[in-house]
């Protein structure tokens, strides 16, 4: 253990009382991997790495909050795990309340922890990439299960082994962005038979994501404001219209769907404070914002799409649908409406 950054991280509670740990590691200049290490043999207990069993057994947890996350974005879900399904190094959870799609390759380091302040304890498992970041986090609620929570750390904790992070630095992918490929990336477009193929049509031409919506600028994607995008939510909260917010990081996709109700705005943050669904989206980090369309067999597709300044997909949002079946016309009216667009002619419902 890093008796010396241990030691730092103390000194900054005291400085600076309520600092989230994520924030601690960056003003330390370490990964939260790193930090969350120097609690080891107290509050903190190193998992085995044996990730898929240990989602297929999170049902047992009960009533839980699972948390994902990236830089600009918090999407927190109450409910219980259900229907888990894993295949190699990918897996499924697509419970009523907890929908995720999980890629196991980058699941690197997992902890159970227990965060002592004053009388309470706040009891979670929670998930690192190679580079230390958060990847997922299942936090313990008033309702969970005593007995799966006890059932799982007896299952999982593994304190016999010696704990090596060995951090690796995080390299991203840089896309050829060809613009001569435009016109066929286009044609290849407006070919989609079902969203999912979106990302094969992007490895296809090896196209960023928000370089593709910038070439289909006018005619399958339109750029927004931040502020239409904020008052797109106050609208779709005010007609009690369901949606779905999806929000991840490389290793796991988390999706709410359903209404939303509480907005609140505090400084930078934009936040949904419902009693089941929280979202905590940091609207100065968004750099660009896109209205899309993508034709499916099951007619139009529309969604909000955010980027930050890297380019990094921060916050899709669909209104509710199922595979199969068509999108609301409510939704797609609404979104084009509050942008002041004419819509897609391209557009269609069956």
């Amino acid at each position: 253990m890093n008796d010396t950054l241990k030691q730092k991280w103390e000194t900054l509670k005291t400085e600076i009382p309520n600092l989230r740990i994520r924030d601690a590691a960056k003003h330390l200049n370490v990964s939260e991997a790193e930090l969350l290490t120097t609690g080891i043999g107290y509050e903190v207990k190193p998992l085995k790495p044996n990730f898929a069993e240990f989602l297929l057994e999170t049902p047992k947890l009960g009533y839980v909050m699972a948390l994902t996350r990236n830089e600009s974005c918090v999407h927190e879900r109450k409910g219980i795990y259900a229907n888990l399904l894993v295949n190699g190094q990918t897996a499924l959870a697509v419970g009523e309340d907890i929908d995720l799609r999980i890629f196991l390759k980058d699941w690197k380091f997992g902890f159970y922890v227990e965060d002592k302040k004053g009388d309470a304890i706040t009891k979670s498992f929670q998930f690192f990439d190679p580079a230390g970041a958060a990847v997922h986090k299942i936090y313990k609620t008033e309702q969970s299960s005593d007995a799966g929570w006890e059932s799982l750390k007896e299952s999982f904790v593994d304190e016999s082994t010696p704990l090596t992070l060995g951090l690796e630095t995080k390299q991203r992918k840089v896309e050829t962005n060809d613009k001569s490929q435009i016109p066929q990336f286009l044609e290849d477009w407006s070919k989609l038979e079902d969203t999912h193929d979106f990302f094969t049509l992007l490895r296809k031409y090896d196209y960023s994501r928000e370089f593709s919506l910038e070439a289909a600028e006018g005619k399958f994607s339109f750029r927004i404001s931040v502020d239409e995008f904020t008052e797109l939510l106050h609208k779709v909260s005010n007609m009690d219209l369901e949606i779905m917010i999806f929000v991840g990081n490389p290793s796991i996709i988390q999706i709410h769907t359903g209404k939303i109700k509480n907005l609140q705005t505090m400084g930078p943050w934009f936040n949904v404070l419902d009693p089941i669904f929280n979202l905590h989206l940091r609207t100065d980090h968004i750099q660009t914002a896109y209205v899309v369309n993508k034709p499916t067999r099951d007619g139009m597709v529309t969604s909000i799409e955010l980027f930050d300044n890297e380019g990094n997909l921060i916050l899709q949002m669909f209104g509710k649908r199922k595979p199969g079946i068509p999108q609301s016309k409510i939704w797609f009216d609404l979104v084009f409406e509050s942008i002041g667009r004419e819509k897609n002619l391209n557009s269609s419902f069956v």
